[in-house]
């Protein structure tokens, strides 16, 4: 069967359409190749690869020897054969820095602007005068000293690049260990504000609340609540001296001293003092802790108290008064063994609240560096001590925030306020 003869516009259609099909190999090899190329290239002058610092060095080195070269040529009655060895060393100069020329053509993502750039006029006028002149024009040699130059600037530059680089690792690396230890800590505060108890044993007539604010992360103060024999309830404030860490691992020492000792020794003043020597044998930080502690009556509303170095707490009466309780002062707690520790004893009465408090509340300073101190405390508990212990406790701590204003806290604030006697 015959065909229909193909038209020439047909064929050229056809040829248009297999064209593509047969390059598309020949293109994809080609930039390939190109790619390798300018990798290679890339690795020899932009100092990515393990020879790019020796290439350089090779580059310095025909530099030295081409300056070199200048006076050498110019001794009085050179041999013939040392004129002829320079002359091939100086062709093999020429050969190498126009390789050089070439790499950092090919690597250059601007060829026009590498060409007209700084380094690309100081690179060809490495090699140009050879080309046009021939190697009689020695002289025009010391023009490849602007190399040396060149290749300062690329040193320091490549130095510069490479302590940045480091730079930024290691403070990526610290931003990750900064972040880390910020979340150990957080979990850490946590953990230590869980131990603190939560709620007042349950008791008729008897109502109580507490806040502690640490200054740092964690915190040296506590507070806590013991259940001891025949319904009595053992309170507790404490103030561990320094901040953060270490003195948050010695107010758990202390508290679990203290707890479990209170256990044992009913009597106040006989509880520190076994508490003190227990905190002596086990502190190798020569910490200390000033203490408050007092065992309540809920029955009779007797209270008993022994203070170990710390601010006497404030009763306010059912009346509206405020008085401090007697027999402040004492020895602080892991300071020194054999401490005596005196019991005094309160007769509480209906409606009477006890506030029990940390040096963070009356040492808090404001941006003028002016201490809240005792008169203002003693002023909100008079004032304000009407209410629930609950309310009283908020009250005072948004007094003393109000005081501090935008100075940062200085301490740690603890509080704990107990009713007697509450309907």
């Amino acid at each position: 069967m015959d065909h229909p003869p193909v038209s020439p516009r047909a064929r050229a259609a056809r040829a248009s359409l297999t064209l593509p099909v047969v390059l598309t190999p020949v293109l994809r090899w080609v930039n390939t190749v190109r790619a390798k190329v300018r990798g290679v290239a890339q690795s020899l002058v932009e100092g990515r690869g393990p020879y790019a610092r020796a290439f350089e060095n090779l580059i310095v080195a025909l530099v030295i020897f081409s300056i070199a070269s200048i006076g050498v040529e110019s001794i009085p009655g050179l041999p013939e054969w040392a004129t002829r060895a320079l002359y091939v060393a100086e062709i093999v100069v020429v050969a190498i820095f126009t390789f050089e020329y070439l790499l950092r053509l090919v690597a250059a993502r601007n060829k026009f602007g590498f060409i007209f750039s700084y380094q690309g006029l100081v690179d060809l006028l490495a090699i140009a005068p050879f080309y046009v002149l021939g190697v009689d024009a020695r002289w025009l040699r010391a023009l490849r000293l602007l190399r040396v130059l060149k290749l300062q600037t690329h040193f320091l530059e490549t130095v510069v690049e490479e302590r940045t680089r480091e730079l930024a690792e290691k403070n990526a690396a610290l931003e990750k260990a900064q972040a880390q230890l910020k979340a150990e800590l957080e979990v850490a505060r946590a953990l230590q504000l869980a131990i603190l108890p939560a709620s007042f044993p349950a008791r008729s007539g008897c109502e109580a609340a507490a806040r502690m604010i640490p200054a740092t992360t964690m915190g040296g103060d506590f507070y806590d609540y013991i259940e001891l024999p025949d319904g009595q309830v053992g309170l507790v404030i404490a103030d561990v001296s320094g901040h953060g860490v270490p003195a948050a691992f010695f107010m758990a020492v202390a508290r679990t001293n203290l707890h479990e000792l209170a256990l044992h020794h009913i009597d106040p003043g006989e509880c520190l003092a076994q508490t003190n020597d227990a905190l002596c044998a086990q502190n190798p930080l020569d910490l200390f802790v000033t203490v408050f502690y007092c065992v309540l009556d809920p029955k009779s509303g007797v209270l008993r108290y022994a203070n170990g170095g710390h601010n006497p707490p404030y009763i306010r009466r059912a009346a509206g008064t405020v008085e401090t309780l007697r027999g402040a002062g004492g020895l602080v707690l892991g300071a020194m063994p054999s401490g005596r520790y005196p019991t005094h004893t309160v007769q509480l009465v209906r409606g009477d609240r006890l506030v029990l408090f940390t040096d963070g509340v009356t040492e808090a300073f404001n941006p003028a560096e002016e201490l809240y101190g005792a008169q203002r405390l003693a002023d909100e508990v008079h004032v304000h001590g009407g209410g629930t212990p609950a309310a009283l406790v908020e009250r005072i701590c948004q007094s003393v925030t109000n005081f501090a204003g935008t100075a940062p806290q200085s301490d740690d604030i603890t509080l704990t306020v107990l009713t007697w006697g509450a309907p």
